[in-house]
């Protein structure tokens, strides 16, 4: 493992299962020279989201309106929560 050497059990575990990605907040510690990266994709949280939201937005609606409903608050104020971590998924939701 190429990456930072803090995080290097994060990215072996992912490489282990065949995992797809690696979703962090924490990219700065995976840069990969190109021949050397991975074949598990590392991204950002919103990123990702994203990815889940853009082919089947219905689904992620759906389950972001059940946690509202579970933590006690409306779809609205949960986006609004989601903002300040993952403002790209959010607004890809909010504006489309």
């Amino acid at each position: 493992m190429k990456n930072h050497p803090r995080d290097r059990h994060v990215l072996a575990a992912a490489v282990a299962c065949s995992a797809d990605y690696v979703v962090t907040f924490n990219l700065k510690d995976f840069v990969f020279p190109p021949a050397e990266t991975p074949k598990t994709a590392v991204i950002g949280p919103s990123t990702f989201l994203m990815q889940l939201a853009i082919p089947d937005r219905a689904v992620v609606e759906r389950r972001l309106g059940e946690q509202a409903t579970a933590i006690g608050v409306t779809l609205d104020d949960l986006l609004d929560r989601l903002a300040v971590s993952v403002p790209g998924f959010v607004s890809l939701l909010r504006h489309h």
